[in-house]
């Protein structure tokens, strides 16, 4: 066989193998792939590592500060947190907490409600959580990290949108 028929044969072998595992559908309004009937965000992957490179390049997250418990800000938040809508959110706990400049980024657990990201702004007063920039609850089946992110993005200030690209969410909690 000639190296051009084989390689022609086994790029449609490949092409064909593939085919029949992948699908495309819309949920949304958006596209997600189907692979052996289990769905994946390859889009929203994609915009994942191509936002993690980006950042890596740039050094853009360098002045994003991982806030640590015990500290004043630390406290603040979980404060914040567990007074947004008592008697649910008080039973906040804080899994990440992170800072860029007046901007937080907490990611949050409780008892009774769905794991929460959400944005806080330093005031004159204290730390208050930015009302519009909640997300509460599963994200299936879309990537978490660029789900939240971009529906974050949404509802605030584009201040805060650094904090916004170098923050991630734990896995496995969305």
């Amino acid at each position: 066989m000639k190296k051009s028929t084989a390689a022609l044969t086994l790029l449609l072998s490949v092409t064909l193998i593939a085919a029949s595992h992948l699908e495309t559908q819309t949920v949304d309004g958006k596209t997600i792939f189907l692979i052996d009937s289990v769905y994946v965000d390859l889009l929203g992957y994609g915009h994942e590592k191509a936002t993690e490179w980006l950042n890596l390049t740039t050094s853009r997250c360098k002045r994003i500060d991982s806030v640590a418990p015990k500290s004043q800000d630390y406290e603040n938040a979980l404060q914040a947190v567990q007074q947004y809508s008592p008697p649910d959110s008080e039973s906040a706990q804080l899994v990440q907490l992170a800072r860029d400049g007046e901007w937080f980024w907490a990611e949050v657990t409780f008892a009774k409600l769905e794991p929460a990201v959400l944005l806080l702004a330093r005031t004159p007063t204290g730390l208050a959580i930015w009302d519009a920039a909640v997300w509460s609850g599963p994200t299936h089946p879309w990537s978490a990290k660029n789900t939240i992110e971009q529906y974050l993005k949404t509802k605030s200030p584009p201040t805060s949108h650094r904090l916004l690209d170098c923050a991630h969410p734990s896995p496995g909690v969305f």
